[in-house]
């Protein structure tokens, strides 16, 4: 159950026994925590992690990665497929190549490869059973990944990952893979006839990116071209843009963003979510309250995580603040806050005030 109510009150208890959100690395128990842009584990070859299963309680994983692309066309790791992981690809900034295809439909020759060029702002959805490579292709690349169920980082800590296409050629063996959710498909040729960003069916930068009805297939979002709906419980103005929902991913997890207008802290709603959730800011300026913590102001790149049935409160403190989240379920704080609006159409809130009183007193549960 996610309850927002109106009122952000926290005991007295609770404020007495405060305590810092900032740590220098990832946890590795569930607990409330921030960490400044690029802290996290840290590990060869620019990967970073600021959540992890073991901070997560297993909910998912966020892996950033900081690499020094290459514009030469081709994949940059082998294709493969996850039986078990979702896995999603977020570019921050850069542009990144993603290729994908349903295994299934791959073999049965019943579906198109499809290819993205993603720039920032713009997510490539793989779920599992689906073919995928990708390539970072700009000298400064940040690519956000986050992979459900948390735990699959362990491949990343146990292994070399420098890809190879050959077992034992100074990478990891490929024959070995399949313990970390692995397969490798070295038949799978990556398409090169990209035009516009794109190649195969559907929109990009050119129409609206609709969310599928199931997760059969790789989803594509361009920057603000996916479905967003507006609220404004609290007396602030929010969008959400989602990227993933429950619908997508079997109740396991989602992932989008939110644009917040500014508003008092004191006046925030309160979240309770049964589930964990993570955010990770964009733009702008987040300040987070979690209840027995001192108050943070989260800047671009910083992350915050919140385990479930935790209660926290969030508020903008500039204009057009943006932030990524994801939540370890398919109704999390996203799912209430659609819940509670209604469809829009634009990237921009409304350019007025959001009314201090509207909802005032109401409570959302589900």
């Amino acid at each position: 159950m996610l309850l927002l109510s109106l009122c952000a009150v926290f005991s007295t208890a609770s404020l007495a026994s405060a305590a810092s959100l900032w740590v220098p690395t990832t946890p590795q128990s569930p607990r409330p925590y921030a960490l400044k842009k690029g802290d996290g584990i840290k590990l060869p070859g620019g990967n970073t992690f600021p959540v992890t299963g073991n901070s997560s309680g297993n909910a998912f994983c966020i892996l950033n990665t900081n690499a020094d692309g290459s514009p030469v066309p081709g994949a940059g790791v082998f294709p493969h497929v996850h039986r078990k992981t979702y896995e999603n690809f977020y570019t921050v900034k850069g542009r990144v190549q993603l290729w994908g295809q349903n295994f299934d439909s791959y073999v049965s020759n019943t579906s198109v490869q499809q290819t993205r060029v993603l720039g920032q702002g713009d997510i490539g959805a793989i779920p599992f059973n689906t073919i995928h490579t990708f390539s970072l292709l700009e000298p400064d690349t940040q690519l956000t990944g986050v992979l459900v169920p948390g735990g699959f980082e362990e491949f990343f800590f146990n292994m070399n990952v420098s890809p190879s296409p050959e077992p034992g050629s100074g990478g990891f063996n490929i024959s070995e893979l399949a313990k970390w959710d692995v397969y490798p498909q070295l038949d799978f040729v990556p398409r090169q006839d990209v035009v516009n960003g794109k190649a195969g069916p559907g929109n990009w930068h050119d129409g609206a990116n609709e969310l599928p009805e199931d997760m059969s297939a790789p989803i594509w979002v361009a920057r603000n071209y996916g479905p967003k709906w507006l609220t404004e419980a609290g007396g602030r103005y929010q969008i959400v843009t989602p990227f993933v929902t429950g619908q997508q991913t079997n109740g396991t997890f989602s992932q989008g963003t939110i644009t917040l207008s500014p508003g008092s802290p004191a006046k925030a709603p309160v979240v309770k979510s049964e589930v964990a959730t993570a955010f990770m800011v964009e733009e702008g300026q987040l300040d987070v309250t979690v209840d027995g913590y001192d108050p943070i102001s989260l800047i671009d790149g910083d992350v915050v995580f919140v385990p479930g049935n935790t209660s926290f409160t969030y508020a903008a403190g500039a204009e057009f603040t943006k932030f990524m989240y994801v939540t370890g379920g398919g109704k999390g704080l996203d799912y209430e806050l659609m819940e509670a609006g209604k469809p829009w159409n634009s990237a921009m809130y409304p350019q007025a005030e959001a009314a201090s009183g509207m909802a005032k007193g109401r409570m959302f549960r589900i």
